[in-house]
């Protein structure tokens, strides 16, 4: 796929997701995506190749990202351009504003590119790839006000934490990648759920781990690992992109005092924020991430809100098949999940009395 640019391009700094970093664009190209990074006076865009049996489409995972909201309409015409040239139906769009996320105003930037989005034909997505919402904590901060930020129970479990045997540590080693998916095969076993396929999550580590671009924290009790988070990093912004805690292991709140040091090694490595990566869309206490939405909420910081998900057609028509051919899977999707939570429920329910969970 080609490339594109000129004029006053954003620097690196400017830009708070990883997502939108050449680094990012190197792992879809190691899975075998074909890629492109485009920019121009004021915005720039990575944008990644989903090639489908009914539906191509570019992706632009939380991007473009542009300086401001004027920057959006050339970004997305050089965006259209490329999509056309591979042969895809439609774009798909999350913009941002440039920055760390923390920046005043930036709400009235959201609003913005979701205008310009509209007036340019854009629809939202059927469903957010992206969080559209989500917790970012201001690490620009003395640590003491950071752990002063959270409840008194996240502060006790850190300082006390050795009481019980638990150690935080940190790895750049791809294959201590091992811990993590072994501990999230045994929470989609449980829930019922699918996560991220192994392959994934393997060439994530193996790419941008050598690149200082990603970490696995490990909670170890007496050795053992009873808790693993996959972080990202870009230059501003540190991204607590995957993780997992056995429910054995649970009641040690081992993922707590690994939240905490991650936070303030980001710190220490001068990066602005410190994203938790998704909290529920509203407020609604029925929601179902409800419970890790608080849970998030409990180490202090603010909700921050970006654009969503947007398709924008290239071919109208074709997108229009697309559309209904989307509607009709996931009807069919739904289905199934009902069916596999019924399933591990049902083996929940089945399980001897005092029989250790998964």
């Amino acid at each position: 796929m080609a490339r594109s640019g000129g004029g006053r391009h954003l620097r690196k700094e400017t830009m708070d997701t990883i997502l939108q970093e050449p680094t990012w664009l190197a792992v879809q190209r190691d899975l075998g995506h074909d890629v492109a990074d485009l920019s121009g006076p004021g915005w720039r865009a990575g944008a990644v190749l989903q090639r489908r049996r009914v539906g191509s489409f570019l992706y632009c995972p939380y991007g473009p990202v542009v300086a401001e909201p004027g920057a959006l309409p050339a970004a997305l015409t050089a965006l259209t351009g490329e999509a056309r040239r591979a042969g895809a139906w439609f774009l798909r769009l999350e913009p941002m504003p440039a920055g760390d996320g923390l920046e005043p105003g930036r709400g009235r930037d959201v609003a913005e590119l979701r205008e310009v989005l509209a007036a340019r034909g854009a629809r939202i997505s059927p469903s957010d790839v992206q969080p559209r919402r989500t917790r970012l904590i201001d690490l620009r901060r003395p640590p003491e006000d950071l752990l002063a930020g959270m409840t008194g129970s996240i502060r006790t479990i850190y300082r006390n934490g050795h009481k019980k045997g638990l150690a935080v540590e940190a790895s750049s080693d791809p294959a201590d990648i091992a811990i993590l998916l072994g501990f999230l095969e045994l929470t989609a076993s449980r829930k019922g759920i699918r996560t991220h396929p192994e392959r994934y999550l393997r060439q994530v580590a193996a790419t941008l781990m050598p690149r200082d671009a990603a970490k696995l924290y490990i909670t170890r009790q007496h050795g053992t690992p009873v808790c693993a988070a996959l972080v990202y990093d870009s230059a501003t912004v540190r991204t607590f992109a995957h993780a997992a805690v056995p429910a054995q292991h649970r009641r040690l709140r081992p993922n707590q005092p690994l939240i905490v040091q991650a936070m303030l090694d980001a710190r220490a490595r001068g990066q602005h924020a410190a994203d938790l990566f998704g909290i529920a869309p509203t407020d609604d206490p029925s929601h179902p991430w409800a419970g890790f939405t608080a849970f998030k909420r409990s180490f202090g910081g603010i909700d921050v809100a970006h654009t969503g998900t947007w398709d924008l057609p290239v071919r109208s028509a074709a997108y229009g098949l697309y559309r209904q051919a989307r509607s009709t899977l996931d009807a069919s999707r739904q289905g199934e999940r009902r069916v596999r939570r019924a399933l591990a429920a049902a083996r929940s329910s089945a399980r001897p009395a005092g029989s250790p969970a998964s």
